[in-house]
């Protein structure tokens, strides 16, 4: 598949066309003038002279893990560590390419908003979504390799350093990716346990597939991708030292995770049924939750007042408190 490319201005024009149809975009001029203070070694030393908190977090693997911050073989744990330090002592560990013992460096989702002072966060500002809740993070590190996973929200990947390689599947391709652990993950949301810079076809067979229904693109300073919502993607930093920032937002954030803990609800007793009364439910939950082929409001009268016509937000909320007493 192969992924639309749009400057910064006709991607905002569209953008709730976008938005709709769910379809990764390719900006290739985001850069404005105020992101122009990020770039280059000028832009590290203004990045560091607006740092406010004393230490951010990150992640380091070792040199034989080739920056796949991952699992370890019985996929109850991690292969990686936690450590905290300053931006300034981060930038020297990305430096210290001489030593022996090389690791890899990952600060990941760094909250912009509480690390960096006002200046530097009106550089970050993307005034073409001053109308959302935005929330912009900071990824900086070396040699990275991500596995695929999805967001709640809306995305836009931004480089400001280094190049990076997205490969990009649709929601649908879930079959195919050989998605790890629920309850445990290195980002929160579920992963593909499929290396995405070595597929192993031979254990992880489907992946091909995957991979023909899949969009790659490469980025470089200065460009950006629009990742949709519950689009599965896998990202590789290639260069010895990248930076990128999200954006991610929502038009109604106060839905944003529900589905999926409602999902996860849901598979402490759903899979345990016979199949025919799993059959049953999916066909029960497509027609009265997906609402993805039929309408199921058409021949109701436009007047009743019910869970599929006229809900109102105090009928919501009634019905959160009846659930919760379920429990």
């Amino acid at each position: 598949m192969k992924v639309l490319e749009v400057s910064r201005s006709e991607f905002f024009k569209n953008l709730t066309l976008y938005v709709k149809e769910a379809m990764p975009i390719k900006i290739t001029d985001f850069r404005t003038s105020l992101l122009e203070n990020l770039h280059g070694e000028k832009g590290r030393g203004r990045l560091l002279n607006s740092v406010t908190s004393p230490n951010i977090h990150f992640l380091t693997c070792p040199n034989d893990q080739k920056g796949r911050y991952f699992y370890n073989e019985a996929l109850n744990g991690f292969n990686f560590e936690t450590g905290s330090c300053s931006l300034k002592e981060f930038f020297s560990l990305l430096e210290n390419t001489e030593h022996e013992e090389q690791r890899f460096y990952a600060a990941q989702a760094i909250p912009t908003g509480v690390v960096f002072n006002d200046e530097a966060n009106r550089w970050f500002h993307c005034e073409e979504l001053a109308d959302h809740s935005v929330d912009v993070r900071a990824w900086i590190g070396n040699q990275c390799n991500t596995a695929a996973h999805f967001d709640f929200a809306h995305n836009i990947a931004y480089v400001v350093a280094g190049k990076r390689k997205f490969t990009l599947f649709p929601p649908e391709q879930i079959t195919n990716l050989y998605i790890g652990p629920i309850s445990l993950s290195p980002g929160g949301t579920p992963i593909s346990l499929v290396d995405a810079s070595s597929p192993d076809f031979i254990r992880y067979p489907r992946y091909a597939q995957a991979l023909e229904n899949s969009i790659e693109v490469e980025l470089y300073d200065g460009e950006a991708i629009f990742i949709p919502s519950l689009w599965w993607h896998s990202v590789q930093s290639i260069s010895n030292e990248n930076m990128l920032l999200n954006y991610w937002w929502r038009n109604d954030t106060s839905k944003e995770g529900l589905p999926f803990d409602s999902m996860v609800f849901l598979m402490s007793f759903i899979p345990t049924l016979p199949l025919s009364e799993r059959k049953a439910w999916k066909a029960i939950f497509d027609y009265f939750v997906f609402q993805t082929e039929v309408d199921p409001k058409l021949h109701l009268p436009d007047t009743l007042h019910d869970i599929l016509v006229n809900l109102t937000s105090d009928d919501k909320k009634s019905i959160h408190q009846w659930f919760k007493k379920k429990l």
